[in-house]
């Protein structure tokens, strides 16, 4: 193995004199879970491990002698460049390698007071590769004691979408992600706002430590302060030999995710508030108080504000727990989103019934993406799971919905066949100074609307009524925005 040299490493900061830089990189350089690569004081690349090429989706061989900035032409590992020039170690930082968000530490190599290159050393984010088909949670030594449901089991690799609010949301949830301020997650719910708060956990330098749920809105308000808090033997009748640790405990060093936060008994808010300001626990019971450090992500989907003002949540508490907000829109709001989110569900059945459904017809997409889901993700997976229990071929068709989708569909096209009918006049569009062109358009989309009617949104049976072809109904329907 070549290296720049023999030397010093910086090291927070610090310049540690070491025998055999090149004996010390032969021995982690085939580290399979974490990636590492040297440059030159030029950018190019002296060594990288296997685990890093294979994330690059590159050979070692097609990487090594390249200049980096070749081989990471947009994001992932560029940062390596800037820790040349200025000679700085940067640590921690998150990024994206190969459509997976890692974090990348970044050192300087000196020799002789002279920078000779640049070391990244980088961590896979709770996630590993299973044969290509999918990302499934790391299981981390440290993590060993903890029981299951203690663990987040998603990244934000797992939330799926393409909208323009979908990838704001995944950038901003690795910027804060790093960083220990509290987070509210507000949406409707069935928008993922769990998925969310897992995904912040993972990518967070808690990500070793628990992730514990709390389901504010499912525990009886007289069992609340001993589930947050905990207790000591005979604390009250019926109480556990030996007492129990409360979830905020149990989170010591991790997340803790209070799900449904506006249903938090207004009595118990106060100690909740002291909780966040002081990180002190005094379990029921009395006892010694003890600290533990957590950081809390709280999600609901009711409006705080409104709570606020007729004072049955605290403006105080509100304020503490609202550092960092993450609105997550309603699926109706990021239709772009609704057949990314339909492929991955279908792809997830397909592994638990062992199935091979390949998709779903253009008539369900169709009436997926004119349907405004009141129910959002959760409901788009209801429906997968139930086409999946009464489908016989391969694709998903009408026949698979349920009618409340199908019904509302046909209603859409109905109604906007009517108002089509009902908003158009020769007369009126002539005095208003249309133009034959505009007249003839407003017409075609008339006709089109009827034609879908009268075939219940069947594309193949309206192309054939129309006498058009159906890749030319489909380019009619993109222009009047019927699709």
């Amino acid at each position: 193995m070549q290296f720049p040299g023999e030397g010093d490493v910086m090291y927070r900061g610090e310049r540690t004199e070491i025998c055999s830089a090149e004996h010390l990189l032969d021995t982690i350089f085939h580290n399979k879970h974490k990636g590492l690569i040297v440059v030159s004081p030029r950018g190019t690349v002296k060594q990288v491990n296997e685990t890093l090429a294979e994330a690059l989706g590159r050979k070692q061989e097609h990487v090594i002698g390249h200049p980096l900035t070749e081989i990471c032409r947009h994001r992932g590992l560029r940062k390596i460049i800037q820790v040349l020039k200025s000679g700085k170690p940067e640590f921690s930082k998150i990024d994206n390698i190969g459509g997976k968000s890692v974090l990348i530490d970044y050192l300087p190599i000196y020799k002789k007071n002279r920078i000779t290159g640049a070391l990244a050393k980088v961590s896979f984010l709770n996630t590993h590769r299973d044969n290509g088909n999918r990302a499934e949670p790391e299981v981390n030594p440290t993590m060993q004691g903890v029981n299951y449901k203690q663990k987040a089991h998603f990244t934000v690799d797992h939330i799926v979408g393409s909208s323009s609010q979908i990838i704001d949301l995944k950038e901003t949830v690795i910027k804060v992600a790093p960083r220990n301020s509290n987070v509210l997650i507000t949406g409707e719910s069935g928008t993922g706002k769990e998925l969310f708060a897992q995904a912040i956990h993972a990518a967070s330098l808690r990500r070793s430590g628990p992730f514990v749920k709390v389901n504010c809105a499912a525990i009886p308000d007289t069992l609340l302060e001993s589930e947050f808090f905990g207790y000591e033997e005979g604390a009250f009748t019926g109480s556990r030999k030996g007492g129990q640790a409360g979830k905020l405990e149990l989170a010591n060093g991790g997340t803790v995710l209070l799900d449904e936060i506006g249903d938090l008994p207004f009595s118990l808010q106060a100690k909740f508030l002291r909780f966040i300001q002081e990180k002190e626990i005094q379990k029921l019971g009395g006892g010694d108080p003890s600290l533990s450090d957590v950081r809390i992500i709280a999600s609901t989907n009711v409006d705080l504000d409104h709570l606020v003002k007729y004072k049955k949540f605290r403006e105080d508490l509100y304020y503490r727990l609202n550092v960092v907000n993450l609105f997550i829109p309603p699926l109706r709001e990021r239709r772009e989103d609704i057949l990314d989110l339909a492929g991955f569900f279908i792809r997830k059945f397909n592994r638990l019934f062992g199935l091979n459904v390949k998709g779903v017809s253009p008539e369900v997409e169709a009436f997926f993406l004119r349907y405004s889901w009141p129910g959002n993700v959760r409901e788009l997976e209801n429906v997968i799971e139930r086409a999946f229990n009464i489908i016989e071929g391969d694709i998903v068709n009408i026949s698979h919905l349920p009618h409340n989708i199908v019904g509302n569909g046909y209603a859409q096209f109905n109604d906007e066949s009517d108002n089509a009918v009902d908003s158009f006049n020769l007369g009126n569009a002539l005095s208003k100074g249309q133009s034959l062109s505009q007249i003839m358009e407003h017409t075609e989309k008339m006709v089109i609307l009827q034609a879908l009617l009268a075939t219940k949104g069947n594309k193949a049976k309206a192309a054939k009524m129309l006498g058009i072809s159906r890749p030319g109904l489909y380019k009619k329907l993109m222009k009047y925005d019927l699709i």
